[in-house]
């Protein structure tokens, strides 16, 4: 479903994301005008890799995963997206203009898109653009060399501590038990995300329970009761 994003009510769809955060809010509203907005089911898949380009894609809404898949149908997922994040701007500006990852919906996803040839006259427009797109490209360079450096000197169950830490700092919920952190992914992406089967997956989170590190409330809530004590297991 295409929606226009010209409503000042919805300016979130610029005003949300990080390379934008430079403009004024005149600025914001001319970059709404030029952006589209649609509602993706989940499992929709967005592009495959390869596809050619033809717009950045923000987040307004909703979870993303890119991907690769191996020639037997496996999955490695390399980075989720939320609300704000952006993807697709690396294809934009190459001059191969085709996607490097595939893209599905984890969950129901609203998705702001807009064109590569308006993307290209904003970063002539705004020069600050651009420092917005280095600083973002940076951060993910260091993401991908701590991506890399974890799966060839981390345990799976080090790289499950240090994600579930992670996600903890950004959407923990502080409890009288312990931090309570809810895992919106179903085992067998989180099991993508980390090179390994489901099976695996559920062994190591029972494990985590068995040391009295987590509590597990359902497929979705934990309890973090040993924060310090996980830190360390995953050498962070």
């Amino acid at each position: 479903m295409d929606e226009s994003c010209t409503n000042e009510a919805e300016h979130i769809c610029a005003s949300i994301v990080p390379i934008f955060k430079t403009l004024n809010y005149t600025e914001l509203q001319k970059v709404n005008t030029l952006i589209n907005k649609k509602v993706f089911p989940k499992n929709s898949v967005l592009f495959s890799k390869g596809e050619a380009t033809s717009h950045l894609h923000i987040v307004r809404y909703g979870k993303v995963k890119l991907y690769e898949t191996s020639e037997d149908g496996r999955q490695q997922i390399i980075r989720l997206l939320e609300p704000g994040d952006f993807f697709g701007e690396l294809a934009l500006l190459r001059e191969k203009q085709h996607y490097l990852l595939n893209a599905e919906t984890l969950e129901d996803t609203g998705i702001c898109l807009l064109s590569r040839d308006d993307f290209r006259e904003l970063l002539q427009q705004n020069p600050e653009i651009s420092l917005g797109v280095m600083q973002a490209l940076t951060d993910r360079l260091a993401s991908a060399e701590d991506f890399i450096s974890s799966l060839t000197l981390k345990t799976i169950e080090q790289r499950l501590i240090s994600w579930l830490l992670t996600m903890a700092e950004k959407e923990g919920v502080f409890t009288a038990k312990g931090l309570r952190l809810t895992i919106n992914l179903p085992r067998h992406e989180l099991a993508s995300l980390f090179g390994t089967t489901r099976e695996t997956i559920s062994r190591k989170f029972s494990k985590l329970q068995a040391d009295g590190l987590i509590t597990i409330n359902g497929q979705k809530q934990i309890i973090i009761l040993n924060k310090d004590e996980m830190a360390s297991l995953a050498q962070l």
